[in-house]
């Protein structure tokens, strides 16, 4: 009996064992169909943010009116960084799409400039209406190769989960499939663009100044450990290095892994060469319906940061869109707003899960001051405002400026008819040094 209930357990390991890779490929199969099909609806959605950006670029050129022209490219903006995040979310080797993300991040900083302008009364110049219309023009270029890399997925000849199982295994192959995706025409033709030089916001101070990182230089294997060790929360899994991040004020190692076990989504993470900080990192999950308060979520974010390890931070200003809200920090030395040393952490509305931090700013510039007192009290610069504005708050502030150079400045918060503004006096000299236009939505401040 015994002789043939062993070979009849075989038979039925060997059968059970065969139904379950079966199962296992199916599931794998059905995994794979889905990030196709997720990477499908956010390549559509960058379509749509980049043929929107050059309709409102577009509008913004025709417009008789400063303040519609400040409205449209303020949406110009809006349109080109989310089409940046959508592109980054793409499983496309960094490199590859290197230049036009740049030209996305050009595009939508230079409308910022020539918003301020605009609501400073200031007529733009015909080199600056040229820059517009040759971003316009790039745009639309753009707009058109997406469009036929759209077809190329409509008829299936791209299948992005293909993509993101190649890029797993064998980078330079997918850069070679790259070559058939369009995608290598778009950055040829973006290395034509030339660099922009303006005038930006707050943010825009950091482009020339050496980072203030400390530490030793780690390899791409410690930048794994380190990018674990800080994200611990994300519980990262097979995070694995997508490229070198070069040409940039802080250069590091760009990484991608899973987030939690089983089909959690790819989480995106930049670590710094120097001393392994993490730069930024980007959860692109899926946001279902909203039930944080603004408040609440701010809070979160705020616990998040000092958890971290960033301790005298202040919420400045919120935006919320897409069921995610983005809260803006400065650093707080003492009683004195840091604009220099920013981070901005993205919460996700539904659960209150922080789905991305971005700390460039802050690790490029971050240090302890040597700030002098005021020269001039907050009275007499309060003096400098016009008559007709209403105060509504006032505190100090150390702002960037051109130059690499830092002024302490009283800051004040005013009304005028409905809009609300910035403005900031210096606390030696008593000069007036920036004016800003805070732009209240329903959705939070935009400050230009």
């Amino acid at each position: 009996m015994r002789r043939y209930l062993l070979p009849g357990v075989l038979a039925i390991a060997l059968l059970a064992t065969a139904g379950w890779a079966v199962y296992q490929r199916n599931q794998s199969r059905e995994y794979h169909t889905y990030l196709d099909l997720q990477f499908q609806r956010q390549f559509y959605e960058l379509i749509g943010h980049v043929e929107n950006a050059q309709v409102d670029l577009s509008k913004a050129m025709v417009s008789g009116s400063s303040k519609d022209m400040t409205k449209y490219l303020y949406d110009t903006l809006q349109q080109a960084y989310l089409a940046q995040e959508k592109l980054t979310q793409l499983p496309f080797h960094h490199a590859t799409i290197r230049k036009t993300e740049k030209f996305l991040n050009q595009l939508g900083d230079y409308s910022t400039a020539m918003a301020n302008k605009s609501i400073e009364g200031i007529t733009l110049s015909e080199s600056e209406f040229g820059t517009l219309r040759e971003l316009q023009t790039y745009a639309n270029f753009l707009a058109r190769e997406l469009i036929e890399m759209q077809q190329q997925v409509v008829s299936g000849g791209i299948n992005f989960g293909d993509l993101r199982r190649e890029g797993n295994r064998d980078l330079e192959r997918v850069n070679e499939q790259m070559k058939n995706f369009r995608l290598i025409n778009i950055e040829e033709r973006m290395q034509e663009y030339p660099e922009l030089i303006y005038d930006g916001p707050f943010s825009e101070h950091i482009k020339d100044i050496k980072p203030r990182l400390s530490g030793k230089e780690i390899s791409s294997d410690e930048a794994i450990i380190a990018a674990k060790n800080a994200l611990k929360d994300q519980e990262l899994q097979d995070l694995r290095l997508v490229g070198k991040i070069e040409n940039t004020t802080i250069p590091g190692y760009y990484l991608r892994g899973t987030q939690g076990r089983g089909n959690g989504p790819e989480v995106s993470v930049a670590v710094s060469r120097v001393g392994g900080r993490i730069i930024w990192f980007l959860n692109p999950r899926d946001i279902k319906e909203s039930k944080l308060e603004k408040e609440e979520a701010k809070r979160i974010a705020e616990d998040f940061l000092k958890q971290k390890g960033y301790n005298d931070m202040v919420a400045t200003y919120t935006m919320a869109a897409e069921g995610q809200m983005v809260v803006n920090f400065a650093y707080k030395q003492e009683d004195i707003i840091v604009y220099s040393d920013l981070i901005k952490v993205k919460v996700a509305l539904d659960n209150g899960e922080i789905i991305g931090m971005e700390a460039e700013g802050y690790l490029t510039t971050h240090h302890k001051r040597d700030i002098k007192k005021p020269t001039i009290t907050e009275e007499a610069a309060r003096e400098k405002l016009n008559s007709a504005v209403e105060v509504e708050y006032s505190r100090l502030a150390l702002i960037p400026m051109p130059g690499n150079k830092e002024i302490l400045s009283y800051e004040f918060k005013v009304k005028f008819g409905k809009d609300h503004y910035l403005i900031y006096i210096d606390a030696e000299t008593g000069e007036q040094r920036r004016i800003l236009l805070m732009i209240q939505q329903e959705d939070g401040t935009l400050v230009i």
